[in-house]
């Protein structure tokens, strides 16, 4: 049996928590894409932890590289961008570039690429808007899958035992449109399946909707690629033939990772 910790990593039941170990991922995560530098100040408020321990951490963290001292405060380090570039989700996304590129060059939409990770997508790429269209996700950021197109897909697409243990809990809701009823998610996932893409209106954020479709391993879905365009402007089914020859593209790219990929979501 696990538990939270108070920053909501998952950690042993029983176990004297939390650790310096936890303590470091939850300094680190303080760390956002619009607060890329940070006070001491700052990041004992982010994270929760006293300044006394705040200032602890950051010492041993700046030791080995995974935070640097800058202007006045501090920075993630370069040694977490090697980490970072390790997983397979990270070669996913630099090969998946060019083909997003292309299909952004068509669209002049914001564009999504995102794997499934339990009962959350977690959004790999991001190509915003030539309109600088709000949406709720950026790269690195977590959704629950069943208020997203690119979830639903993902969940249509990766098998019953993993969709069944991403629906198991109770289903936030991010909007008055969200299905908040497992019954109605798995509903939708017999019509995925059908139709081979899913949709997205308003139940992500407000104003917003997507198309989104799969990218394929055999008959897995290892990623998805959406598309995020104003709700009002209409259905985005003109959009779906150009998804789906994007998604073959990355398809065929990724055919080395894709392995690793299905490993990681099982």
């Amino acid at each position: 049996m696990m538990d939270q910790s108070p920053a909501g990593s998952r950690i042993p039941s029983g176990a004297i928590a939390p650790s310096v170990l936890w303590k470091a991922f939850d300094v680190l995560s303080a760390f956002n894409h619009k607060e890329r530098v940070l006070t001491l100040a700052q990041i004992a408020r982010q994270s929760g932890l006293p300044k006394s321990t705040v200032h602890r951490v950051l010492a041993m963290l700046s030791d080995i590289g995974a935070v640097e001292p800058h202007e006045g405060g501090y920075r993630i380090g370069l040694r977490m961008f090697t980490l970072g570039a390790l997983p397979p989700e990270a070669a996913l996304r630099e090969t998946a570039l060019m083909h997003l590129e292309e299909l952004h060059r068509y669209t002049g939409q914001t564009l999504h690429l995102a794997v499934l990770r339990g009962s959350d997508v977690v959004y790999l790429e991001k190509l915003p808007s030539r309109k600088s269209l709000p949406t709720p996700a950026t790269v690195g950021d977590r959704l629950p899958a069943h208020c997203t197109a690119v979830g639903k897909v993902l969940l249509a697409f990766s098998g019953d035992s993993v969709a069944a243990t991403a629906l198991a809990g109770p289903l936030q809701r991010r909007t008055a449109k969200s299905l908040a009823s497992s019954d109605q998610i798995r509903s939708q996932m017999e019509t995925i399946r059908a139709r081979g893409y899913a949709a997205d209106r308003e139940e992500a954020a407000d104003g917003l909707a997507c198309m989104a479709v799969p990218v394929m391993r055999g008959d897995r879905a290892v990623a998805a690629v959406s598309v995020a365009f104003p709700a009002s402007a209409g259905s985005g089914q003109v959009l779906v033939t150009a998804l789906r020859q994007a998604a073959v593209a990355i398809s065929r790219s990724t055919a080395a990772v894709s392995t690793d990929l299905l490993t990681a979501i099982e």
